[in-house]
């Protein structure tokens, strides 16, 4: 799952620079584009990649990292339907390349010796860079996600972010917020997380109502979370199926089988 990690912290880093506007100029995007191949081989090379590895694992990494960005970018400045179906096609590639990938090449990194005596020390290194990636992702990616899926089912996303003010800062948060829950082994404490949200939504929820006929306001916030919450539920699987499937226990400490 190493390769997943690193797959999504280019991914996820890549979308932070771009997470102010939703319009790029082609000079911005084609220097995140650079950035982000150079930050994959960067990472390939890290996790002990070489030789045929970058003709399958790496390329794949590469051409979906490239759909994604590009065809996201076009989707969020009016590409429509082909945009879109570009930039999912992208990341779904670059995910399946990575698991499949991944564990055909059977990557084994171990965390840098400066990390010694650390609190990052007794973890197993893929599991540290695959909680990375995945927390990453839930930052700006599933921002850009969740708004195509809302221009998917024809929710006008505009309009409910006018309305819901600070939802692209409020996603992650809650996000992320649901991840480390998730990993803790507390999600039941989520439930709180979400029940929180749509009580503290209702009054803005109310007023956007008030109008006849369907509210856009309360379909954005109905789609936009549910499909936020399944991406953050969506790490926690990952994470959780990593840690079990993994060469060893995920916390390494002498005399503690845990």
């Amino acid at each position: 799952m190493v390769a997943l990690g690193v797959f999504l912290l280019v991914v996820g880093f890549c979308d932070l620079l771009r997470a102010a506007r939703d319009a790029t100029t082609t000079r911005r995007r084609l220097l995140i584009a650079g950035i982000g191949l150079a930050l994959l081989v960067l990472g390939g090379q890290a996790v002990g990649m070489d030789g045929a590895e970058w003709f399958g694992l790496g390329l794949g990494w590469m051409v979906g990292f490239l759909l994604w960005l590009l065809g996201s970018t076009a989707a969020l400045t009016g590409g429509g339907t082909p945009a879109r179906v570009v930039a999912f096609a992208g990341l779904g590639l670059g995910l399946v390349v990575s698991v499949v990938g991944g564990g055909v090449v059977g990557l084994d990194p171990a965390l840098p010796a400066a990390l010694d005596g650390t609190l990052l020390a007794p973890l197993r290194a893929d599991l540290v860079v695959l909680v990375a990636g995945v927390a990453a992702s839930q930052l700006s990616t599933a921002n850009v996600a969740v708004r195509l899926v809302l221009d998917a089912v024809g929710v006008p996303a505009a309009t409910g972010e006018k309305q819901l003010k600070g939802g692209r800062l409020l996603g992650p948060m809650e996000r992320l917020l649901i991840l480390g829950l998730g990993i803790a082994g507390g999600l039941t404490a989520a439930a709180i997380v979400v029940a929180a949200k749509g009580l503290l939504r209702f009054p803005e929820l109310q007023r956007g109502a008030a109008a006849p006929g369907p509210s856009d306001v309360t379909e954005y916030f109905l789609i936009g979370s549910f499909a936020s919450w399944l991406l953050a539920l969506g790490g926690v699987g990952v994470v959780a199926l990593a840690g079990l499937a993994g060469p060893g226990p995920m916390l390494t400490v002498p005399g503690v089988p845990f």
